[in-house]
């Protein structure tokens, strides 16, 4: 008897883009990022044998600062790959009140509050700005120890500002230095998705950082300039009759 041997199925354009790009931030997790932690690590070894305040100190210097700008990309990339197209596409108040209601530690109380008149924003900028924000409630959950979190959000002034603060006991310090690019290889176990952000941050001409908050423990600021709006003929003409 003739064996039929069957095809294997056809894959559609868009499940080909999703195995695609799993593959590729495979490699990129796995390749070029693993490399990079590696020559910050070794940059760090050799820091701290070199004699303060010398020319190869600083020289050194500069070098961790380029790799851990170099690494905060490829993670930022990493995470656009991760996301795709299965990425959230709602208005990002939608997306934080989700993020309210679904978040990573149970005993959490996470609050939202939403100020200003919404504006649209794109796609990859509410995601973006979902991912810092999502970010931000698991460290406070599960490396500050926060018991509360209050995710604030405003529209106005020309810019979109997202704060969340939490009570929890964050080493400001250190997320400061994180947030600087001054942490390639090491920092205190939680510097990866913050150094995420701060890469995201910087790609999307924002404004990132880190203070005391009001709720005595860490907030953590992003402050995303809005284009202006463009003058208009009907505009101008109001504004010459006024």
């Amino acid at each position: 008897m003739t064996q039929t041997t069957v095809p294997p199925p056809i894959q559609s354009s868009q499940q080909v883009a999703v195995s695609e790009r799993r593959r590729l931030a495979r490699e990129l997790h796995d390749g070029a990022i693993q490399e990079v932690l590696a020559a910050g690590l070794a940059i760090d070894l050799c820091l701290a044998d070199v004699p303060s305040g010398s020319d190869v100190q600083a020289r050194m210097a500069d070098a961790r600062r380029l790799i851990a700008s170099a690494l905060r990309r490829l993670r930022s990339s990493l995470q656009s790959l991760r996301e795709g197209a299965d990425a959230p596409d709602e208005e990002l108040p939608e997306l934080l009140r989700h993020l309210q209601a679904r978040h990573c530690a149970p005993q959490l109380d996470v609050g939202v509050e939403v100020t200003g008149t919404p504006v649209p924003l794109p796609a990859a900028v509410r995601r973006s700005l979902f991912q810092a924000a999502r970010e931000c409630v698991f460290n406070a959950a599960v490396h500050g120890g926060a018991a509360r979190v209050v995710i604030r959000l405003s529209y106005g002034h020309g810019a979109v500002a997202l704060c969340v603060a939490d009570d929890g006991s964050g080493k400001l310090k250190t997320l400061r230095k994180i947030i600087r690019g001054g942490v390639p290889g090491a920092g205190g176990g939680y510097h990866t998705g913050l150094a995420d952000i701060a890469a995201r941050a910087e790609e999307m001409g924002c404004t990132l950082r880190a203070d005391r908050s009001d709720l005595g423990g860490i907030a953590v600021h992003v402050l995303l300039p809005l284009p202006a709006a463009p003058v208009t003929a009907s505009s101008t003409q109001g504004e010459t009759r006024g």
